[in-house]
């Protein structure tokens, strides 16, 4: 008698499940991470072309304020963003979190709070 080889209907129903809901998953989630990492970007740029010069809190706000329109930064407003006149230099707190929904009435918290950047004084 020879056995069966393969996969059962209810075993490849459980792994196409698995499949579409890591799939959805990463579809839903790819923007977020590249909106975070447009928004490094921009502030490395901006704290890298400000150290070494007298800049205060409202100096980098009017600065950031340009650089997020001219890349289309939308995930986080200049408003939404801490800046404060500190010893070591002007620090920029860019710290927040997305909910995205994935599906039905599940949704993703995406937290990033490692975004603290410091413009040095002179």
């Amino acid at each position: 008698m020879r056995s069966q080889k393969g996969m059962s209907m209810l075993g490849i129903l459980v792994v196409l499940l698995v499949v579409g809901t890591l799939g959805t998953a990463t579809v839903r989630l790819a923007p977020v991470y590249l909106d975070n990492w447009s928004l490094t970007r921009v502030l490395d740029g901006i704290v890298k072309e400000q150290s070494g010069t007298a800049t205060s809190p409202a100096q980098v706000r009017q600065i950031i304020s340009r650089h997020f329109v001219t890349n289309r930064i939308e995930v986080l407003s200049v408003r939404d963003l801490k800046i404060s006149n500190q010893d070591e230099g002007v620090v920029i707190d860019a710290s927040y979190e997305k909910r995205v929904p994935l599906m039905f009435n599940v949704d993703a918290v995406v937290k990033f709070e490692d975004a603290k950047y410091v413009i040095a004084r002179p």
